[in-house]
């Protein structure tokens, strides 16, 4: 009743035990997690930064949580799979109104200081 292989096929694992084989998803963060370490990431950035700025400072604290699949490439090997998640967060961010774009810069708008108010003890 051993564990006979596991084989990782991008977002799955297809684990064979005991002649039986079944796929499970492979662990990775979801999107919701990203939204609060980025709204977070530019208000320690004084509120406003460059994207670039905003993604690193999202990155150094939300790295040590990573699963090996956040880290995964994606785009013909262009982009990590966490900077893809992020970038589509922080763009529902700005759509909702959370965050704003000033010229090369994202602005922290007033929702998104309630938002970090109101969820302090999570961050």
């Amino acid at each position: 009743m051993d564990l006979v292989a596991e084989t990782v096929h991008g977002m799955r694992v297809v684990i064979a035990y005991n002649g039986l084989s079944f796929t499970v998803p492979r662990p990775q963060t979801g999107k919701p997690e990203y939204a609060p370490r980025l709204l977070a990431s530019l208000r320690d950035l004084e509120g406003e930064a460059p994207r670039d700025q905003v993604l690193g400072r999202m990155y150094a604290a939300m790295e040590d949580g990573f699963h090996p699949a956040d880290r995964e490439l994606l785009y013909g090997g262009a982009v990590p799979r966490w900077v893809s998640e992020a970038e589509h967060m922080l763009d529902g961010l700005l759509e909702e109104g959370y965050v704003e774009e000033r010229g090369p810069n994202l602005r922290l708008t007033r929702r998104g200081v309630d938002y970090l108010e109101g969820h302090a003890e999570s961050l």
